[in-house]
């Protein structure tokens, strides 16, 4: 019945997708006309334009790729300064390239060309930001990866990619399911897993990357900046009381032994994460996504464990408002040196559809996947089948994310999941609230603000160690006065000072 049921959709959403694919189809080239394209990551798993997902993209889009990847971080810099930029360029050196002597701005394309395509204000002001002329009223690329608070509010059956404290739901249950509403409550169910399991640790705070960074986010904020009054004034984290209530709960942890100074000297992720699998510790940290992170702690877990689970802790019903500065981290530049801009121009309109967007990270609608009631994808078998294999990188190539928005990454992570472990992601998401020129107007590499907050980060690590680790109620006050004098020293009034003044240049000027 469930397989007669999902054909009876796949048929009825092939209906409705293949026309206006055709529409797409219709306006591209007969012959695709081939431009370059960079790619300014070493990392990035795809050098060459292949695979179904990029066939697809070619076909409805128009165009198709040439591809070069980064050989070294320094490779684009060396094409600028000789003039030689590529057809196309996808950076996450976003300020670079806004420039009218480099690139082609997208409104003026849009309108010369006739393109039916209107970016969102809130992406055309983000865009705007990086301008190399604060005058400049054009913009050249939209910033991917980003969703407004709007769109997140009205979105359904999926989170932001937040810190996440992730536990033994198996061994919680055998405790008989105590609460967890409360950090409070999180904090005594540490004390049972310590009673109970003496030779497990109750916290794994390994991780180096998301070390102790959910409790940051409850009881602080999750950005490093906040603001800190209706005035709009705007500090660092680390000043707030928040921060001091984040740093005297993880002191207390400490203290009852809920996890290791041992924990805190871990530099490699993997080490962290082989503790919790091995069934060494009951919580431990990562990012907050059903997939592919607490799938696979699940599926390494049942290799040494068969009846064991990993579930996620709820945001408590206690936690602060999560000031949240996300403005996207990447753009597609199309330069002044391209071959043809006007199907340059076509190809970024199409892959900033809906449909070009979707295609891009899930695949082709009505084969790959369904929408389900959230608008989430709902993969078929077969997808999933190639997803698990070792050629679904090569074969479908689902990495050109270029244009898509934080959403539809979301939504891929979140297809599939029972509506149990859906509810402990999705509770408390209003205290969730985005702030995006907190991230835009963070300071400029090379400026004196920009040092001041290099050096503070340089310093910090250390210097929280010994606030997380000390013995005593007077060893935690001296060491956190000294925190709060190191980086009065260092210059923080002088950063507070920009970051207030210019976040509200940003909000004036782009309506943030």
């Amino acid at each position: 019945m469930k397989k007669q049921l999902l054909s009876l959709v796949l048929a009825g959403s092939m209906c409705m997708t293949l026309a206006p694919m055709a529409v797409f189809a219709e306006e591209a080239e007969a012959e695709p006309v081939t431009l370059d394209l960079f790619v300014d990551f070493t990392w990035f798993p795809q050098d060459s334009w292949q695979g179904i997902i990029p066939q697809e993209l070619t076909k409805n889009g128009g165009v198709n790729f040439e591809v070069t990847r980064a050989a070294d971080d320094g490779q684009l810099g060396l094409m600028i300064a000789s003039g030689e930029l590529p057809d196309l360029v996808w950076t996450d050196d976003v300020s670079k390239l806004c420039d009218p002597e480099l690139v082609y701005s997208y409104d003026e394309l849009i309108a010369e060309y006739g393109i039916d395509w209107e970016p969102d204000s809130e992406r055309i002001g983000i865009a705007k930001t990086h301008n190399i002329d604060p005058e400049d009223e054009h913009y050249y690329t939209i910033v991917q990866n980003y969703n407004t608070q709007e769109e997140w509010a009205n979105a359904k059956g999926v989170a932001p990619g937040v810190s996440g404290l992730y536990y033994r739901k198996d061994i919680w249950e055998a405790l008989g399911s105590p609460s967890m509403d409360t950090l409070e409550d999180i904090f005594n169910v540490m004390g049972m897993v310590k009673e109970a399991y003496p030779d497990m640790m109750p916290l794994n705070a390994g991780n180096n990357v998301w070390r102790l960074s959910c409790f940051c986010d409850w009881l602080a904020s999750s950005n490093e900046f906040l603001y800190t009054d209706d005035a709009g004034t705007v500090q660092l984290r680390d000043e707030t009381e928040g921060f001091y209530n984040y740093l005297k709960f993880v002191n207390r942890m400490y203290k009852a032994g809920y996890f290791s100074v041992e924990n805190l000297a871990l530099t490699v992720e993997d080490d962290a994460r082989q503790q919790e699998i091995s069934g060494l510790t009951f919580m431990y940290e990562w990012n907050a996504r059903p997939t592919p992170q607490m799938e696979n702690l699940n599926r390494d877990l049942k290799k040494e464990f068969p009846d064991g689970q990993i579930a996620l802790v709820p945001i408590p019903d206690d936690a602060v408002e999560q000031q949240r500065a996300n403005s996207g981290w990447a753009g597609l530049f199309i330069s002044k040196n391209c071959k043809d801009p006007e199907a340059a121009i076509k190809m970024v309109a199409y892959m900033n559809s809906e449909e070009g967007r979707h295609l891009a990270l899930w695949g082709r609608e009505g084969i790959d996947w369904v929408a389900d009631e959230n608008g989430a994808p709902q993969f078929t078998e077969e997808y999933l089948t190639a997803r698990a294999g070792d050629t679904f990188t090569t074969d479908y190539a689902n990495d050109w994310y270029m244009c898509t928005t934080e959403l539809d990454e979301a939504y891929t992570y979140y297809s599939g999941l029972d509506e149990e472990n859906l509810a402990d992601f999705t509770k408390n998401l209003d205290k969730i609230v985005s702030y995006p020129e907190l991230a835009v107007a963070l300071p400029a590499s090379g400026s004196d603000e920009a040092v001041i907050r290099s050096k503070i980060n340089d310093a910090r690590n250390a210097e929280l160690v010994k606030i997380y680790t000390a013995e005593s109620d007077e060893e935690f006050e001296a060491a956190y006065e000294n925190w709060m004098s190191i980086i009065k020293q260092i210059g923080v009034e002088k950063l507070d000072a920009y970051m207030t003044e210019r976040a509200a240049q940003l909000k004036e000027q782009f309506g943030f």
